[in-house]
């Protein structure tokens, strides 16, 4: 029930084509070790790392199985947020039964909009309420968790009370209902990027005169928190539970949980109404990348660099004042370096940012806080203005190589630099949703404050406090008092006074007294906690007025603000927020989930194959009669394309699906009639998924090879027949079903490393594949040795480099105009492509491909490769068709390996080497010289 929100596609600009100037008054936030902005901006400058490892009790507490948590691959790490169970649901007229139904983002997110306004020094009913609500939550696993496997709630989740307090439509317009805000509350859902999304569209209403402030933030919190999570080698997450931002090792991002919250009001306003300024909007601007991607959960450079010249554009601040960039910055091997690039593209274009212009990224800090993601770094952003100080950038040594950060006009801090001797005059943030939201933002440092004018000397201001009840009034007066004692410099009474009169929601239960001076604040806050009657009088004049009028329980509306307390000059400044109490409201689950049924097997009902009607099957389509069993498949004629006839006509006259690996690796008629034969009371399923397939037996090590990008080994069956070599060969087995296929090509390299231990348990491996194999065999290495085991030289054949595919995304359009250009390089008639379609060999092609152009190597081989190459060019069209680079690939391949790259050169060309006769028998010979080269026997 997400509401979905259609955002402009660049920022607010007003006639003159710049966006209104937005204020940042007002921040709040719960954060890993922090529960509040200030501590966190504490945390951020000492440089404190608040993802921690979870102790093996907090992981059974979490309901962790024990074996889970004793698996290698669990990481047992996280950012946990302190103090999530409790909410005052009281202070906001909520029943305890209401707020423990209720998620506890909401909870947060609710809480913190009323310390944000406390900040800010705007009282809910400012303006008649037109305050704005825009936000954005991660998914209620609450719900999930929680409240669903709770024997009381079970069976409860489409009832009201449960939807309202956890569905993400229910967010914005809690908040706008319990503070009496009457401006738009609207939900943002854009993955990561929602609460920057969710600036973007508050700046639009503030530029359109929708509301007169508004509440922007967002809120992620996983429940339980201290899980842990798998590792997946080419995933998202960090190996080892640190988040390693622009880092040479880094690896991955750590999940935190989090939420944060501004007030924005238009600059004007905020200037005539004296508020204490973090930063200005300058321009923001949000955008998708479109299909121009890999795939949809990658990045996509170009909507990154799009977006950001858009928020300049339409801030008109100038490229060169940006000093500070707050990044996106997950850590990624992949992703770091495709921001920083679209990042220094975009501002190059716009004539270059500040000179040294630092980078950073607060995931390292406190992991990736989601959907709060965007207006944490804002709040960071913020602060780096203000306190013109940027935070160090932790778990950062060394530059991840591939950003090239040399030739980048960047630098990431490692010391807390400031406050700085040049101004930063303006700073930005990016955050990119997964799915392709793009925000970018453009802020600029407060302007300067004017000259102070000091209220008349000796004039009393009427010091007011309010709460929800007795203890909450006796905690917002110790609160205050703590405060103004240890305060440096204190603030000014006037502006205390007019702080809270104007930037607190007045509430039933009162105190209030006059003072002249700080002294006098803190005498009467001494005299109320200490129960005393001597404490200062209401005193008479316009002051005493006020504190009499409070005291009875009138508010006292700005139009009736004395000018003799001075308060048209006053300022705003930071004051204790409201002493919420903290109740638990907590559903345990107490059901155990539901096991799952093991899906009921789907094999075809089939009727009986004899040894009979095979090879008379293989003698239609071979066209020859009088097969004998000892016949051999391939000097019968057989190939590869007469194997998709073969396996089609099983499949659709007797419900079979036989591998077509099996054509290579079963070689005698014999042989093949008797493993289809076996068949027919499997199932139907001939499939060798999940292991390794033998491709020739022999002498010493077993070299490992890894498939094209059609999926099948059947190359490497034909180009064992001519090798004279005595290597054992052994060919990995793709996945055949399109759903049991990885996402990843790093998730496919974990497989393939998973099937060759089964064979070969430890080291020293050798491996080699062909095309998008050598590409595979290549992260498997990097697997391997990261495991501590040995990898000998890598042997590729005509193996394109990871530059010549990543990031080159191709649309269905031009993958259907590049399907006939492969099949024709292939050699395949109009009958035999249809078949190829047909048997998944162009659905298994595509997705391989979408692997490679998602996949970059995160760290270099510390061995050598022996390159077998073609000597002529591949077809052109084809190539530019599927957007691969013309790139050397020997130079290319050695800037990934630490060892050498040997060249040996073969006849054809990408797919002509393969062809039968003279060039298969020349590849055949070059093969085994590349086998003596890893070490390897030839035979006699």
């Amino acid at each position: 029930m997400t509401a979905t929100v259609t955002a402009p596609a660049t920022g607010h600009p007003g006639e003159d084509g710049r966006a209104l100037p937005v204020a940042v008054v007002g921040m709040a936030g719960r954060f890993p070790g922090a529960d509040s902005v200030p501590r966190f901006w504490e945390n951020l400058l000492a440089g404190r790392e608040s993802v921690r490892r979870f102790s093996p009790d907090e992981l059974r507490a979490a309901g962790v199985p024990e074996e889970v948590a004793a698996d290698a691959g669990h990481v047992p790490a996280g950012a946990d947020l302190a103090d999530a169970d409790v909410f005052d649901e009281r202070f906001f007229g909520i029943s305890p039964r209401e707020a423990a139904l209720m998620d506890p983002q909401h909870r947060l997110l609710l809480t913190c909009a009323w310390e944000a306004l406390e900040d800010a020094g705007t009282r809910p009913d400012w303006s008649g309420g037109r305050i704005g609500v825009f936000a954005g939550t991660s998914l209620s696993t609450y719900l999930l968790a929680q409240v669903l496997r709770s024997a009381d709630h079970a069976d409860q989740a489409l009832s009201y009370p449960v939807l309202l307090g956890n569905d993400k439509d229910f967010l914005a317009t809690r908040v706008a209902y319990r503070l009496d805000l009457t401006g738009p509350a609207l939900g943002v859902a854009t993955a990561c990027s929602s609460s920057l999304t969710a600036v973007h569209l508050a700046c639009a209403a503030l530029q359109r005169g929708d509301c007169d402030a508004a509440l922007v933030g967002g809120v992620s919190v996983t429940v339980p928190q201290t899980t842990g999570y798998p590792y997946q080698e080419g995933g998202i997450l960090s190996r080892d539970g640190h988040c390693r931002v622009f880092d040479a090792a880094s690896d991955g991002t750590v999940k935190g949980n989090g939420v944060g919250m501004v007030v924005l009001k238009p600059l004007d306003r905020a200037l005539a109404d004296g508020d204490r300024i973090y930063a200005v909007v300058r321009g923001t601007a949000v955008n998708n990348d479109g299909s121009d991607k890999i795939g949809f959960t990658a990045p996509g450079p170009a909507g990154q660099q799009a977006v950001i010249e858009a928020a300049l554009r339409v801030s008109g601040v100038p490229a060169s004042d940006v000093g500070y960039v707050e990044a996106h910055g997950t850590g990624t091997a992949l992703g770091d370096p495709l921001e920083l690039r679209a990042l220094a593209a975009a501002h190059r274009a716009a004539g270059g940012p500040a000179p040294d212009c630092a980078v950073g990224s607060l995931k390292a800090n406190v992991g990736h806080l989601d959907a709060a993601a965007g207006v944490a770094g804002l709040i960071k952003a913020a602060l780096v203005l203000h306190h013109q100080t940027v935070p160090p950038q932790i778990n950062y040594t060394a530059p991840n190589p591939h950003i090239g950060l040399d030739t980048l006009p960047y630098t990431v801090p490692t010391v807390a630099d400031g406050p700085r001797r040049t101004a930063l005059r303006a700073a930005a943030v990016s955050s990119f949703g997964l799915g392709g939201t793009n925000a970018h933002c453009v802020l600029e440092a407060a302007p300067p404050a004017g000259p102070d004018r000091p209220a008349a000397p000796g004039t009393r201001h009427p010091v007011v406090l309010s709460a929800k009840d007795d203890h909450g009034l006796r905690e917002v007066a110790r609160r205050l008092r703590d405060h103004l004692a240890g305060a440096a410099p204190r603030p000014a009474p006037r502006d205390l006074a007019y702080t809270l009169l104007a930037g607190r929601q007045p509430m039933p239960v009162r105190h209030a007294f006059t003072a002249a001076g700080t002294d006098d604040v803190l005498a009467g806050l001494e005299a109320f906690l200490d129960g005393r009657a001597d404490g200062p009088a209401a005193g008479a004049g316009t002051a005493g007025a006020a504190v009499r009028a409070w005291l009875s329980g009138r508010d006292l509306p700005p139009d009736e603000w004395d000018r003799d307390w001075g308060f048209d000059a006053a300022r705003k400044v930071a004051l204790p927020s409201y002493p919420f109490r903290r109740n638990r409201h907590w559903i345990d689950a107490d059901a155990a989930p539901a096991p799952t049924a093991a899906p009921a097997a789907d094999g075809p009902v089939t009727e009986g194959v004899t040894r009979e009607r095979f090879t008379a099957l293989l003698e239609k389509h071979l066209g020859v009669t009088g097969i004998a069993p000892e016949d051999d498949y391939l000097d019968l004629g057989g190939d590869s394309m007469l194997a998709v006839e073969v396996a089609t006509a099983l499949r659709d006259d007797f419900g079979i699906a036989v591998d077509l690996d099996v054509f290579g690796r079963l070689r005698t008629v014999g042989e093949l009639a008797d493993h289809v034969v076996s068949l027919t009371g499997s199932g139907g399923t001939g499939t060798d998924t999940g292991r390794v397939v033998t491709v020739r037996p022999g002498e010493g090590r077993t070299l490992f090879l890894v498939h094209p990008a059609g999926g099948t080994n059947f190359v490497y069956f034909r180009l064992a027949v001519h090798s004279r070599s005595t290597v054992p060969l052994a060919a990995v087995t793709h996945p055949t079903r399109e759903e049991e296929r990885p996402a990843t090509l790093r998730e496919l390299a974990a497989l393939y490393v998973r099937q060759i231990r089964r064979e070969q348990p430890h080291g020293p491996y050798m491996l080699g594949g062909y095309s998008f194999g050598g590409n595979v065999l290549f992260e498997m290495a990097l697997q391997l040795r990261a495991a501590g085991e040995d990898v000998e030289t890598l042997l590729m054949l005509d193996t394109h480099p990871p530059e010549a595919y990543v990031g080159g995304h191709i649309g269905d359009d031009e993958f259907e105009r590049a399907v006939p250009l492969l099949l024709d390089s292939a050699a395949a008639d109009e009958e035999q492509a249809e078949l190829l379609r047909r048997e998944g060999f162009v659905a298994a092609w595509r997705h391989n491909h979408d692997l490679l152009k998602g996949y970059y190597p995160d760290r270099r081989f510390d061995g050598g490769i022996v390159l077998v190459a073609a000597e002529e060019d591949e077809d052109g069209s084809l190539l530019d068709t599927m957007r691969i680079r013309r790139l050397d690939k020997a130079s290319s391949w050695a800037e990934h390996a630490d060892g050498p790259v040997e060249v040996l050169k073969t006849p054809g060309d990408h797919f002509t080497m393969f062809e039968e006769g003279a060039r298969l028998k020349a590849l055949a010979a070059t093969f085994d010289q590349a086998l003596e080269r890893l070490g390897g026997g030839s035979g006699q």
